[in-house]
C-alpha cells in the first residue's frame, strides 16, 4: 500500500508540473475487481485450509485503488503511465487444542487466519475516443457534448504477493507467518463511459469503467526463492484475471 501512495504522489507532482501545458489529465479511481484464483482457492484452500479448519471462504473478488497521469496530443486519443493497487483476503478462525504430558486437554486456543493476496502495478495507457469518431461534440444537445465513450488499454509489470499469517494470541508457539511473491505481465482492456462536470479552466471529468483483468502469475516463491509447493504436488500461483468495475474522477485538459 505504501508503494502505491509513493505512485500516486508522483503522478500529481507530474501532473502539476506540467500542467500549463493543457494537455495532461490526472486520473484517480476505486473498483471491484473479481479473481479466478483457481489454484489457491482449490489446492491450498480446499485440498489443506478447509481440512484442518483453518479457512472456508475462496478469495472470490475484493477492491483496486489506481491513478493515472495521461497526455492527450489530440482530441481522438491519450497515452500515459498507470499505477494500481489491489487485494483480496479470506480470513478464518482456527482453534488449537493444548494437552498435557497425559493426553488430557488443557485448553483451547483461539486464533485468526488471514490469508492476502496483493498486487502492485504499473505500466502504460491508452484510450481511443469512441464519441469523438461519432462527433459527439457537435451535437447541439449539451449533454452529448460533455460526454464521451471510449476504449481504454492497459499493459506493464504486476509485483504480486501473498501473505499466510496465524496468530494465536495465548499461544505464541503456534503463530505463523509466511509470505510469496512473483513479477509477472498484467493487462488490462475496457469500455469508458465519462462526462465532464465542469469546463472552466481545468476540465473536472467524473467516470464509469467496466472491463477485464488478464494477470496470472508464475508459481510463487518465497523469501529463500523457493517455489511454494502445497501437500508436495500442487504448484501454488496467483491468478488475478476477471471483469472489473470502476469509478473514478480525472482532473485536466
Amino acid at each position: 500500500m505504501k508503494s502505491f501512495i509513493i505512485i500516486i504522489s508522483f503522478l500529481i507532482a507530474a501532473n502539476v508540473t506540467f500542467a500549463q501545458k493543457n494537455k495532461l489529465s490526472f486520473e484517480l479511481g476505486y473498483g471491484v475487481y473479481s479473481y479466478s484464483m483457481k489454484n489457491l482457492n482449490q489446492y491450498y484452500i480446499d485440498s489443506f485450509a478447509t481440512k484442518f479448519d483453518l479457512l472456508e471462504n475462496h478469495i472470490k473478488s475484493k477492491y483496486n485503488g489506481f491513478a493515472s497521469i495521461k497526455f492527450q496530443p489530440n482530441n481522438l486519443f491519450d497515452i500515459g503511465i498507470y499505477g494500481n493497487y489491489q487485494f483480496g483476503e479470506t480470513i478464518g478462525y482456527p482453534k488449537a487444542n493444548e494437552y498435557d504430558n497425559f493426553g488430557q486437554l488443557i485448553t483451547t486456543h483461539e486464533g485468526k487466519f488471514v490469508l492476502k493476496t496483493e498486487a502492485l502495478g504499473i505500466g502504460l495507457t491508452n484510450s481511443w475516443y469512441i464519441s469523438q469518431i461519432l462527433k459527439f461534440q457537435e451535437k447541439e444537445n449539451k449533454f452529448l457534448q460533455r460526454f464521451r465513450i471510449a476504449t481504454e488499454l492497459n499493459g506493464g509489470g504486476g509485483f504480486s504477493k501473498v501473505t499466510s499469517d496465524i496468530q494465536y494470541p495465548t499461544n505464541k508457539q503456534a503463530t505463523f507467518y509466511e509470505f510469496f511473491t512473483s513479477m509477472d505481465f498484467q493487462g488490462q482492456i475496457a469500455l469508458k463511459f465519462e462526462y465532464d462536470y465542469t469546463t472552466k479552466q481545468i476540465i473536472s471529468t467524473i467516470g464509469i469503467k467496466i472491463g477485464y483483468q488478464y494477470f496470472k502469475t508464475k508459481t510463487v516463491k518465497d523469501r529463500y526463492n523457493e517455489e511454494w509447493i502445497v501437500l508436495d504436488e500442487y504448484p501454488i500461483n496467483l491468478d488475478f484475471s476477471g471483469l472489473f468495475g470502476a469509478v473514478y474522477l480525472s482532473f485536466g485538459k
